[in-house]
């Protein structure tokens, strides 16, 4: 490589460049050589997280490839797993492509079902938070969320314990936690965990907003000539294709969401914060974001920014958990998998023997007998032929 620093010398003088500004956020290094950077809640063990995925990727052995984006994404989120173990009180995820493949629900038999009833019964609270949203409709909530629901039932798991899962939908707009007695979701008042901010929206600014997110929409739809339907809701409206089989070009969502983005935020008068997405199959315009959703949840459960950490998939520019930056720890995934995969670093690092079990019982690859399992007998086979 042509490079003036290693892997390893880049990355020991970001973890340094990070423990300053972390200590001196304003003045630091770190904040005069990068005039946006925004701010890191915890410090990050950057080599110690290239050790461990250097044992994995001997990406400090190539000899002609570079390291990549991705792999130095997961070296920062190796690191802030790391970080985090000491000090999360609770743990956000994402819902489509994150804990589960876009539009399916958490299945008893997901190793993850397991994973995250066993940070709620170490004390951490798990809360959904996402763009989906269905108000005054708890038991569809209920259906996403099947899977961890029938396995507290089945463990007869305390209501100590499930008052520590929570979904919060429509980004921030709605809050949903478990009956223990029924192990189904309910909705909470507004009124009781909204913050100030979200409680000062008028119904008039709202409608005002979605009208122009919605009209913005549709001319974007009708210049890239997309298949797709339209969906108002009470807080949100959002295209998506007319027929379930049919997928439309990531790139042209992009550019859709992105033409709602800058209309929306060239208003002189838009008094409603939003949230405009590419949700890779389909484009949202939400009331209020990630951020006051968190913001949220922090306030109602007594938690702080430093005890916080959010797992999404789509942190760039038009992802709607970009916003979860402003007051949470974050950890970058691109997949379930890769969820899994952290989620099983993290209670490794709790060290407790019924959490390094867990970790221990995360299987490895796909279940025997499963289609993914029988599709890579076939390519094993057919490449060793």
């Amino acid at each position: 490589w042509d490079m003036t620093l290693t892997l390893r010398e880049a990355l020991a003088k970001a973890e340094a460049l990070i423990d300053q500004h972390v200590q001196n956020p304003e003045g630091s290094e770190l904040s005069r050589k990068c005039p946006g950077v925004g701010r890191f809640y915890t410090r990050l063990p950057l080599i110690r997280a290239l050790d461990n995925f250097s044992d994995k990727a001997a990406v400090e052995e190539r000899r002609f490839v570079p390291p990549t984006f991705s792999e130095v994404r997961q070296v920062f989120n190796i690191a802030q797993v790391y970080q985090m173990a000491s000090s999360a009180r609770m743990i956000t995820f994402d819902a489509d492509d994150t804990l589960y493949e876009h539009g399916m629900d958490l299945e008893a038999g997901d190793w993850i079902v397991d994973a995250l009833l066993m940070l709620m019964q170490s004390g951490i609270y798990v809360a959904v938070v996402t763009a989906a949203g269905y108000p005054g409709k708890p038991e569809r909530y209920s259906a996403r969320f099947r899977g961890l629901l029938n396995r507290m039932k089945e463990k007869h798991t305390p209501k100590e314990v499930t008052d520590r899962f929570l979904c919060v939908g429509g980004e921030c707009n709605y809050l949903f936690r478990v009956q223990a007695d029924k192990y189904e979701m309910e909705e909470v008042d507004l009124a009781v965990w909204a913050t100030d901010e979200m409680k000062s929206w008028k119904d008039e600014d709202i409608k005002m907003m979605l009208d122009i997110a919605e009209k913005e929409l549709k001319e974007a739809c009708i210049r890239m000539r997309l298949d797709v339907q339209f969906l108002r809701k009470n807080r949100a409206v959002g295209c998506f294709p007319s027929k379930a089989e049919h997928r439309i070009a990531y790139e042209a969502l992009e550019d859709v969401a992105l033409a709602v983005q800058d209309t929306l935020l060239n208003l002189p008068d838009l008094k409603i914060p939003f949230c405009a997405f590419n949700g890779n199959r389909d484009v949202w315009v939400d009331v209020g974001d990630k951020r006051i959703g968190i913001e949220a949840l922090q306030e109602f459960l007594g938690i702080n920014k430093m005890e916080t950490c959010h797992l999404g998939d789509r942190f760039t520019n038009t992802g709607n958990d970009a916003k979860a930056r402003d007051v949470a720890m974050t950890v970058w995934v691109t997949s379930p998998i890769e969820t899994e995969e952290y989620i099983e670093l993290f209670l490794r690092e709790m060290n407790s023997p019924e959490c390094v079990q867990c970790a221990e019982d995360r299987p490895k690859g796909p279940r025997q007998g499963t289609l993914e399992w029988q599709k890579a007998q076939v390519v094993q086979r057919n490449t060793a032929a």
